[in-house]
């Protein structure tokens, strides 16, 4: 690389720190709309003068440039829409076929001529034949006797999701992905696990499972687990409060750094919709994890600038912020509406929001100032 590469390389790094680290109040600026009126906007990928994102809710690849939207895909009836990535003029998605017995997931490509290739796998044979997360343990552990049959008296006659300990399930719901050369990383937020796919063979390989840790029952989250029960359901057992409780991590996405660390989000399972339980790790070659972040509330979008910083989405919180290098706390880069993804784009900010309402696609200008 040429030294005046480097010169302006190194330039454009310094701004994008000095951007994204100065004081809270230089950020006065609202996000604007780019459009709206979208369904279910969860994902976003910048191109080039263009963002593709989907509209998950109705099941629509779309592409928009010059504030016009329009649908470059549309599933079948019987399937569902995952992430979106670009990567070298070509654009990814994750593409779920619901019709048989058995689901199949798969990373599709379209090429810039439109051509469309499946470049996996299948994403759910693989949950199938490996279950990445069988050896990890969820739900109240440790409980005495009693308020284990309690509950699961409760489990039996509410017919609802395990809470009693139990260890990961058969299933997959791959959500987001990124691509970094000839591979994609998928994050799979029902395996528990990020997924790495050749993409010149389809071969599939799990890169990590996402570590678990345990938080105490309060009755907060009795309460916010109860409002989510069908009308008429019992209540909890009162015995759960103080228990010791392990959600499931359940990854929503990944970015990859030029040494091919993996930054994951995490949800922080159902108890994650209700407590700021969210997460980012690092994840090594090896699948070794650190803990980058925490505290955040409903991570389920992520971008990282080369320079380190992190832009997380916090669907639950209502915020796009913002974690530097060796911190491990967010700060509030915009409030905005239910963001479900984000993207940077030289000194923007995409994000997408109105994840259940009207949803729209904004920019925000880190450059600008009050």
């Amino acid at each position: 690389m040429r030294r005046s590469t480097l010169a302006v390389a190194a330039s454009v790094l310094a701004l994008t720190a000095s951007l994204l680290t100065a004081p809270a109040q230089a950020h006065t600026n609202e996000p604007r709309v780019v459009v709206d009126g979208l369904v279910g906007p969860l994902s976003l990928a910048v191109g080039s003068g263009h963002v593709y994102l989907t509209q998950n809710f109705s099941g629509q690849l779309s592409k928009v440039k010059r504030g016009t939207v329009r649908t470059v895909y549309q599933v079948p009836e019987t399937g569902s829409l995952g992430g979106v990535a670009t990567s070298r003029g070509k654009t990814y998605h994750l593409e779920s076929d619901l019709s048989g017995e058995t689901p199949t997931s798969h990373v599709v490509r379209t090429s810039w001529d439109g051509t469309r290739k499946v470049v996996s796998d299948d994403l759910w044979q693989h949950e199938i034949q490996n279950n990445p997360d069988a050896g990890v343990s969820y739900g109240f552990v440790g409980l005495n006797s009693s308020c284990a049959e309690e509950l699961g008296a409760w489990e039996e006659a509410s017919d609802s999701p395990p809470l009693s300990e139990y260890t990961g399930i058969v299933e997959s719901n791959a959500y987001q992905l990124k691509v970094s050369g000839h591979r994609a990383y998928v994050a799979d937020a029902a395996a528990n696990a990020v997924l790495e796919v050749d993409l010149r063979t389809g071969d599939i390989s799990t890169a990590a499972v996402l570590p678990v840790f345990d938080i105490t029952f309060t009755e907060e989250l009795k309460a916010g687990l109860e409002g989510s029960l069908p009308p008429g359901a019992d209540p909890l057992p009162d015995c759960l409060v103080g228990e010791d409780y392990v959600p499931e991590s359940v990854p929503t996405d990944v970015a990859v750094d030029h040494k091919g660390r993996l930054y994951v989000t995490t949800l922080g399972g159902a108890a994650g919709e209700i407590l700021p339980l969210s997460r980012v790790y690092r994840i090594d070659r090896h699948g070794h994890a650190t803990t980058v972040a925490r505290g955040l509330y409903g991570a389920t979008g992520l971008d990282r600038a080369r320079d380190g910083h992190l832009v997380v989405a916090e669907l639950f919180g209502g915020e796009v912020s913002v974690v530097r290098p060796g911190s491990w706390r967010a700060r509030t880069l915009f409030t905005v509406d239910s963001p479900s993804d984000v993207a940077l784009s030289g000194k923007r900010v995409y994000a997408t929001t109105g994840a259940f309402g009207n949803g729209a696609l904004v920019k925000y200008d880190l450059g600008r100032r009050r």
